[in-house]
């Protein structure tokens, strides 16, 4: 593969970084409420084959159910904003990493025109 092809592209970073933040924003919800319907079912099924009372017992099941979703949630969220951070920090490393390297490499470059100059010119400016 050339190198031709690959260019670095902040821009996409960026996009990335924002569908993870996205994304953590939904999974909370997702998450939640995914668990509460699997424990309102869960909690329908066991309530009707050991003949308790229904409502009570899926009410409990769908509580439990629902904080055991939102904290794998906030979880997930967590993972994903992290990762979303760790993207940044990388592109914001290059762009200041760039910026000095295209400082030093001017000053490199004027001082280099400087001492070319004949001595009299130098003393004139």
């Amino acid at each position: 593969m050339s190198e031709d092809h690959v260019k670095y592209d902040s821009q996409l970073i960026q996009k990335f970084a924002d569908r993870l933040y996205a994304e953590a924003n939904r999974v909370v919800i997702h998450s939640t409420v995914v668990a509460t319907m699997v424990g309102i079912i869960a909690g329908y099924v066991i309530a009707a084959v050991t003949h308790v009372q229904t409502i009570g017992f899926v009410l409990v099941c769908a509580v439990v159910a629902w904080g055991m979703g939102y904290v794998r949630g906030r979880e997930k969220a967590f993972t994903l904003e992290m990762q979303a951070q760790q993207v940044l920090c990388l592109m914001y490393t290059e762009r200041n990493t760039r910026f000095v390297a295209v400082s030093v490499s001017r000053r490199s470059a004027e001082a280099v025109l400087q001492s070319d100059r004949p001595a009299g010119e130098g003393a004139a400016s």
